[in-house]
């Protein structure tokens, strides 16, 4: 029964890991495919391009110019096989002039660069006058945007544009192999996806054929390489994560210490918050007794104080407290005595002022020498 329960999940788990490598082998074939059309650009005096204008088309041998056809003369279709029989059935590239093509640099998060060939789709519409279906259009990378994301080159070139020039080409003997693009931000041109080429059936030449057995090789150099190319990333990953780890523990030691910090003072400033009442009372309490008096004992509960103790004059000791105004509610708690040194025994009670008492409920205190 657990056997049973488990194999879903692995095969779940192998459909993804396979859908990973053929996702990643899929993208180093569009690599060596982008990488094709690029040499058959600069290849020189082999490569045909045909650099079709509105009206005019310009034929380029490589980066010499061989010659102009006005597609809107009687004889244009005869050109064109003239340049189909002087050795362009191999195939030629077509380039849209920059004035057939929009193009405009787009900012994206930078989280956004692994799904740019599904985003791009979706933005075409906010950015060009034309729906994703209405255009042929490509993209790279620029750069970086001012906010930290990505800088996006997108070019779109509408399909009724392409669509013309490959099927005129295609009519007079001409093959289209690929459909380039000025960009706005780089010399090099971009390429529009293979579904741009809209040619007649095509033969499969030596050239092709080569082409075929190259992408095959490269699938399964591909293919075999994606372990490795896995392994690299993970050895990568652990020897960043190895390098963050000390920094990792020095922050968190130093957030520890931090917190400690904190909750102590934090201790110190509730005890200094709950003692300045009674320490501040009990300061103003002996500056207001008179010099040359003496107290034997102090006791303080919520507001009520008792002052027990010695002094040449008791009722200058009470005068005293009223005045200062720390107290009031002065009263004698017991007969005046007179002491054998000469000194009148007291025992006074008052009520702390509002700024001195502490709450009602606090502990008693009694300070006796």
């Amino acid at each position: 029964m657990t056997i049973a329960a488990n194999r879903p999940l692995k095969s779940a788990r192998s459909r993804a890991l396979l859908g990973r490598a053929l996702s990643w082998w899929l993208d180093e074939l569009r690599g060596c495919r982008a990488d094709a059309q690029r040499w058959l650009v600069a290849r020189g005096g082999h490569g045909m391009t045909i650099e079709a204008g509105e009206r005019y088309w310009l034929v380029r041998q490589g980066q010499h110019p061989v010659g102009q056809i006005d597609v809107a003369s009687a004889d244009a279709a005869l050109q064109l096989r003239h340049v189909a029989a002087s050795g362009a059935r191999r195939g030629i590239i077509v380039e849209i002039p920059p004035e057939r093509v929009l193009a405009k640099v787009v900012a994206f998060p930078a989280g956004a660069k692994a799904q740019l060939d599904r985003i791009v789709g979706f933005e075409i519409a906010r950015h060009f006058p034309f729906p994703a279906d209405r255009v042929y259009f490509q993209h790279r990378v620029a750069g970086a945007a001012a906010d930290g994301g990505i800088a996006v080159e997108i070019v779109a070139v509408p399909r009724e544009i392409v669509d013309d020039i490959c099927l005129a080409a295609a009519a007079s003997g001409l093959r289209p192999v690929a459909v380039a693009v000025p960009g706005a931000s780089d010399i090099k041109p971009l390429f529009l996806p293979r579904s741009a080429i809209v040619a007649g059936p095509r033969t499969i030449t030596a050239t092709t054929r080569k082409f075929i057995v190259a992408a095959v090789a490269a699938a399964l150099i591909a293919l075999v390489s994606w372990p490795l190319a896995q392994q690299a990333a993970l050895a990568r990953l652990d020897n960043e994560i190895a390098a963050l780890k000390p920094r990792a523990e020095t922050a968190l030691r130093a957030e520890d210490a931090g917190r400690r910090d904190a909750e102590r003072s934090a201790a110190i400033a509730a005890l200094r918050g709950g003692r300045p009442p009674l320490v501040a009372a009990l300061d103003a309490l002996s500056r207001d007794v008179p010099d040359g008096s003496w107290l034997l004992s102090l006791s303080i509960s919520g507001r009520d104080v008792v002052l027990d103790g010695l002094s040449p004059s008791a009722a200058g000791v009470a005068l005293a407290l009223e005045k200062s105004g720390d107290a009031g509610g002065i009263t004698f708690r017991s007969p005046i005595t007179r002491e054998p040194s000469g000194l009148e025994h007291f025992q006074l009670g008052a009520s702390l002022g509002g700024s001195y008492a502490g709450p009602q409920t606090a502990p008693s205190l009694d300070v006796k020498p």
